[in-house]
């Protein structure tokens, strides 16, 4: 890009070129060379941009491995439910209706105590299905073979001292959150640790993950992804998602009382192998001077769909209506990346096989390995978390005052946006880091190192940072910082769960793993503007 190569001499930028207060805006430098060109497709390359230097090539390697790692393993930025102890195994007491732990003679333990957490730290040694249930002999201290999760704090509060709870724990002490209603209930809500409604708020939510491409038309454009946190879950380029019924909401699950019904049965069958996650851009913005990108942005997520109903044409559907095709053994083993995916039955092709896309809004979370999901639930329906969820979303429109009146859920700039964490791993992220509070220095390193000479640089390049005389300064608050959030600061939202309305034209110590997302990545900003409206599914 021009903007680099001026850069890179040590040269003062054109005021033409888009600039903010950390050096180049390459968003509007793409969409600036969309619009001369007309059409763009290139590969993302930030250089000038501190928080795409220090995590484009550990990220890159990140998702490649992992495809490797099961899919019922939390993953770091993950919100979780977590119990700092929990004797026995935990079963389901039919006298109580609760699940609850239990000795090994048959004692009911009671619950354990629950709250809710992120995962900051993930284990150096593989888990096997047998973690779930039990702590297994593993060679390594429980600060290398465990999971770091820290108390997850108010996401919109400035008190963030709850992420000083931490604990390194081993997987059976971990449960996904979006059921939490099955390890929660009977408990009354005045009864729960506040982390619970403090991750309620967040499951509304959604921030993308490690930008790989710039693609368009003028004057719309995509921008790929390689991952996306919706709620609790980290999702990724292959992995398989479980999507809730077509137009379903919690209020459909619930009786006049609001109880859950008991009457269902098996309502989730459907799951998507997902191929490419992007944010759209409709009518882009090039105008320097302007901060909104694009009229509308709206992310989406791709894939082949398959489903477990041989009757599925009979209820309502939104992609195309091609007749169903029986998936053979041999094509079940190869479409799915988790290991015995026909233990769930037989598996039929969506339409036709067709490419399908849906919004965020759609998908409940990952499809476990059948194994994981009978030891985690006692069963192998996929429809373990469909009331939490959506329950768990409606709270969270309702509760997270940074979602706008009208859109159903939060955009974030990055994971510690949207949890509102202001520490991880005992380390000041996001706006609080301290690197964020000198961005001419920094610019002036990386222009250095592609080869800049100017005194000017080297001399801002060596500016003190910890040199003064006195007292440190004082922690920042997470209200101050956060308003130097592009997010925050341009009131962004996001597409919302309504498929009647939007265009459906969308085409203690430790180490950390080497499977671990660097905090420097979750502070990355994503520079989305717009509050905007798309539908569930997109044919």
């Amino acid at each position: 890009m021009e903007a680099d190569r001026i850069k890179s001499s040590g040269k003062t930028a054109s005021p033409k070129l888009p600039l903010d207060v950390e050096g180049p805006d390459y968003w509007k430098i793409h969409i600036k060379d969309l619009k001369d060109k007309g059409e763009l497709d290139e590969e993302i390359n930030h250089p000038f941009n501190l928080d795409w230097v220090l995590t484009h090539d550990f990220l890159t390697d990140y998702f490649i491995r992992l495809t490797l790692q099961p899919a019922f393993v939390p993953r770091r930025g993950e919100v979780v439910l977590w119990t700092a102890t929990l004797d026995g195994r935990l079963e389901y007491n039919e006298q109580t209706q609760s699940v609850q732990m239990r000795a090994e003679d048959g004692t009911w333990l009671g619950m354990p105590d629950w709250r809710a957490g992120v995962v900051t730290q993930i284990a150096e040694e593989e888990s096997s299905y047998l973690d779930i249930v039990q702590e297994t002999t593993k060679k390594n201290p429980i600060s290398y073979s465990g999971f770091r999760v820290e108390t997850l704090p108010d996401p919109v509060e400035d008190d963030k001292s709850y992420s000083m709870q931490y604990k390194y724990l081993p997987l059976k002490c971990i449960k996904p959150f979006g059921a939490f209603e099955r390890f929660l209930y009977p408990t009354p809500r005045e009864k729960l640790h506040p982390s619970i409604e403090n991750a309620l708020t967040t499951m509304s939510s959604y921030s993308l993950l490690h930008k790989v491409r710039f693609k368009g038309k003028w004057p719309n454009a995509r921008v790929y992804c390689k991952g996306i946190f919706i709620g609790p879950e980290l999702l990724a380029v292959m992995d398989t998602v479980r999507l809730k019924p077509f137009g379903m909401k919690a209020s459909d699950l619930e009786d006049k009382q609001g109880q859950v019904r008991g009457d269902m049965g098996p309502t989730v069958t459907d799951v998507m192998v997902i191929e490419a996650i992007w944010l759209q851009l409709d009518e882009c913005n090039a105008d320097p001077s302007n901060e909104q990108l694009a009229r509308k942005t709206v992310p989406y997520i791709a894939g082949k769909v398959y489903t477990l109903d041989p009757r599925r044409l009979e209820r309502e559907m939104p992609f195309a209506t091609d007749p169903l095709q029986k998936l053979t053994s041999w094509e079940i083993d190869n479409t799915f990346r988790q290991v015995g995916m026909r233990v769930y039955g037989k598996w039929y092709r969506v339409a036709g096989g067709k490419t399908c896309v849906v919004t965020p809004g759609m998908i409940l979370g990952r499809c476990y390995e059948p194994e994981a999901t009978y030891l985690h639930y006692g069963s192998f329906n996929l429809d373990y978390d469909l009331h939490g969820v959506l329950s768990g979303r409606r709270f969270s429109t309702q509760a997270d005052g940074r979602i706008p009146e009208g859109v159903e859920f939060f955009w974030g700039d990055s994971r510690v946006e949207t949890l509102g964490l202001a520490t991880m791993n005992g380390v000041d992220v996001g706006p609080a880091a301290e690197q964020r509070d000198d961005p001419v220095r920094w610019q002036a390193i990386l222009r250095i190192l592609h080869g800049s000479t100017s005194d000017v640089d080297v001399r801002l390049a060596d500016l003190p940072s910890s040199k003064s005389v006195g007292r440190p300064p004082s922690k920042k608050t997470f209200s101050e910082v956060s308003k130097m959030s592009k997010l925050v600061s341009t009131g962004l939202g996001a597409t919302t769960e309504n498929e009647e309305e939007g265009n459906n034209s969308a085409t203690d110590e430790g180490t950390t793993s080497d499977m671990d997302l660097s905090e420097s990545e979750l502070m990355v900003v994503i520079p989305i503007r717009e509050q905007s409206e798309g539908p569930e599914y997109v044919d």
